[in-house]
């Protein structure tokens, strides 16, 4: 069994590069190109990789799962961070990339993120307003990993409780980043947008966990934002979700000439009306259709992305679904009840009869450390854990450790009976083979507490991963999903190693999309016919594999046009546009 001090990395600094000095794990994520499963690849020309930065000198250790976000301006582009492969000073935070030789790509700055905090998303905006002129940086909080801060370049190892809200920062020059706000609001912020109407300037970002998670604020004086609207889901009567035991907020967002289009989860795609920030509007949201016309399954929702065609009569909609499978039925003593199937746990639909049932037993809390689970006590069990304190995969660790055969996650009281897709983080992130895991609402575990030792009993089937759809939103009232583009892995049954679900998308001005795919690399798609996308160009590391977290399409000062990747195990990747 490992312990958690020998997953605590004991990282040394040497004067050229770092040096892993305990506890290599294997490296996340690996896999993404070629090999069984994908036996003729992708059919599209080939893009031209002209440049790349990886941080730390490309160390695979340090560099996995460390890059998310990617966004540019000027001769830079700005990379954000994860909290893999652990929460660390000297790894979160934000780079600062000279691109102005898109061949020789360096190092220009880099602004850490607060203690026990990670910068996933950033944006770059100029503004030119009363009171400030220039360029700023918006970089989003949230609380790093279980909250330990070991340090790469010092002794000790301890607890550091994470940061919320957006700072923003003075990047006129970039190479000398100036804070103006640090921590603006407490939320937890996973992404943001800014945008200029007149003489004003705005934000537009996502609260992690309030109901009405929808926050703008003024930013004309970025040295003192103020928040004037925060709307989300309660102020809609008419938001559908029409994905059973489907949960309805807020993830990222686009605004375009006065509509800001919102990627509200298993809600679809919303549609407010900002022209007046201070009184944000709805206009309508998507639906899933059903069945979904690519897998012939129920729909699985995950609305992750939405960005608008340049004439604002199309949005492309992005599905981030890392579950190749869903659950068909989720019983407790013959009763049905919601339940979703955790994205990095062996999935139901690969067992034998495409089932698993066994007796629950209650854990008696969250199940965050060894002896946390008491030892099942016959073959079969399924521990029932609560929500909270840390990862999804530190939960099934514990479980498996302790003898059970599946394990069930209950949401706590505070977040009630949304569903949610568990994912793996932290120091069981790469864990392989996990027992089966399915998470349940608060009310759904209480029932199941309160005659606890019945039989769950569950059945799934294979339905692929996320993937792009072509919305008509010229009627807001009645957005209408014309078409549909997935890579040739997303249902590939058994599917091959890695993520193969689709991430981000940017558009140019006419109708070409330049997605980010993870292990399916960078994709670009014609949608000059919406009904029937097509794929012009793409990239993928067939030797070493691919997971592409971010994309952007920026012109340099010197007029040539570039397509700006983020490979979460690579770093920066710059292709030349040739379209």
């Amino acid at each position: 069994m490992r312990s958690r001090a020998l997953n605590r990395w004991l990282i040394a600094a040497t004067a050229g590069s770092m040096i892993l000095a305990l506890g290599l794990p294997a490296l996340a994520h690996e896999g993404g190109g070629g090999g069984e499963g994908d036996p003729e690849g992708p059919t599209s020309p080939e893009l031209e990789l002209i440049g790349s930065y990886s941080p730390f000198g490309g160390h695979p250790v340090l560099n996995a799962g460390l890059t998310t976000d990617v966004w540019a301006h000027g001769n830079y582009a700005y990379i954000g961070s994860f909290d893999e492969p652990i929460c660390s000073l000297d790894l979160t935070g934000i780079r600062i990339i000279d691109i102005s030789d898109p061949t020789d790509p360096a190092l220009a700055a880099f602004v850490p993120a607060k203690p026990g905090t990670r910068n996933n998303d950033v944006k770059v905006a100029h503004l030119e307003t009363k009171h400030f002129s220039g360029d700023i940086m918006v970089a989003s909080n949230e609380p790093c990993g279980n909250g330990f801060l070991p340090r790469l370049t010092g002794a000790g190892v301890g607890f550091i409780p994470g940061q919320g809200g957006v700072s923003i920062w003075d990047v006129t020059n970039p190479r000398k980043p100036r804070p103006l706000k640090q921590n603006f609001v407490s939320d937890p912020i996973h992404n943001s947008f800014i945008w200029q109407d007149g003489d004003r300037a705005y934000m537009m970002f996502v609260s992690d966990v309030a109901v009405r998670d929808v926050l703008i604020a003024d930013i004309t004086k970025p040295q003192a934002p103020k928040l004037i609207a925060a709307v989300g889901g309660p102020d809609w009567p008419d938001l559908s979700v029409n994905i059973p035991g489907g949960a309805a907020f807020l993830h990222d967002m686009w605004v375009q000439d006065g509509i800001a289009y919102l990627s509200y989860w298993d809600a679809g795609m919303v549609m407010l009306d900002v022209s007046d920030p201070r009184n944000p509007v709805y206009m309508g949201d998507s639906d899933y259709l059903d069945p979904d016309p690519l897998s012939e399954k129920a729909p699985a929702g995950d609305g992750h992305v939405s960005v608008p065609s340049a004439d604002g009569n199309f949005v492309l909609f992005g599905d981030e679904d890392f579950a190749s499978g869903s659950l068909t039925s989720f019983s407790y003593d013959g009763t049905p009840y919601d339940a979703v199937e955790a994205a990095f746990t062996t999935p139901v639909y690969t067992l034998p009869g495409k089932s698993f049932s066994g007796e629950v037993v209650w854990t008696g809390g969250v199940g965050c450390e060894a002896g946390d689970i008491p030892d099942a006590t016959d073959d079969g069990q399924i521990a029932l854990i609560q929500r909270g304190v840390c990862f999804f995969s530190d939960k099934a660790h514990w479980a498996q450790e302790a003898g059970y055969d599946g394990f069930i996650v209950a949401n706590d009281a505070a977040r009630g009976d949304t569903l949610i897709t568990m994912a793996s983080g932290g120091d069981f992130a790469d864990d392989t083979g996990v027992i089966p895991g399915f998470f349940v609402g608060y009310s759904t575990g209480e029932a199941m507490k309160a005659d606890i030792g019945k039989t769950a009993a569950m059945t799934g089937e294979f339905d692929g991963w996320g993937y792009l759809r072509i919305l008509d939103v010229t009627d807001p009232s009645d957005i209408e999903e014309v078409g549909q583009d997935a890579t040739e892995n997303v249902f590939t049954n058994p599917p091959p190693p890695g993520d193969y679900t689709m991430h981000n998308v940017v558009v140019d001005t006419g109708t070409t999309a330049y997605i980010s795919w993870y292990a399916d690399g960078m994709r670009v798609v014609d949608f000059s016919d919406p009904t029937d996308p097509t794929e012009i160009w793409h990239y993928k590391d067939e030797e070493h594999g691919s997971n592409y977290w971010g994309v952007y399409l920026h012109t340099l000062p010197s007029g040539e046009q570039l397509i700006l990747g983020s490979d979460r195990d690579k770093g920066l990747h710059i292709f030349a546009d040739p379209v």
